[in-house]
């Protein structure tokens, strides 16, 4: 219901989606898809479609990295800076206005535990990750003399 009012509010200036992928950028700019990936708690199809229609629609570009040009990062444009800074402000409002009902305590619980669930699905990213490329490496034919 939260996700469904906080979508309302956004659909005339932007998808809940991209605004999850400006601020993460907002808050670490220059991520790896991986990392967005990761930070975003989506898939890295996902991710590439949704960084694919950010970049066309201006709001954010990918470069690639000076030192390792295989490794391509994105970064906001002064467009999507500006959209996400104004988004922002709104974005926390709205959050207040939804869960103000709540006594300071209960929300500072809610928190928590919202933080520690969302540590325990990154650990489980990071590990299914690790898993994927140990897994893709044993498939190889070439690696193995």
């Amino acid at each position: 219901m939260m996700l469904a009012e906080l979508r309302r509010e956004l659909e005339d200036r932007t998808t809940l989606a991209r605004f999850d992928l400006l601020a993460s950028l907002e808050r670490d700019d220059g991520q790896t898809l991986a990392g967005l990936s990761r930070a975003l708690l989506v898939t890295a199809g996902n991710v590439t479609g949704l960084v694919d229609r950010a970049e066309r629609d201006g709001v954010v570009e990918r470069r690639s990295e000076p030192s390792d040009r295989r490794v391509v990062r994105v970064w906001l444009t002064r467009a999507g800076r500006a959209l996400i800074r104004e988004l922002l402000p709104l974005h926390a409002s709205q959050v207040r206005e939804l869960i103000g009902a709540l006594p300071a305590q209960d929300r500072r619980e809610l928190r928590r535990l919202l933080g520690a669930l969302r540590e325990h699905l990154l650990a489980q990213a990071r590990a299914r990750e690790v898993g994927a490329r140990g897994a893709s490496r044993d498939a190889d034919p070439t690696e193995r003399s």
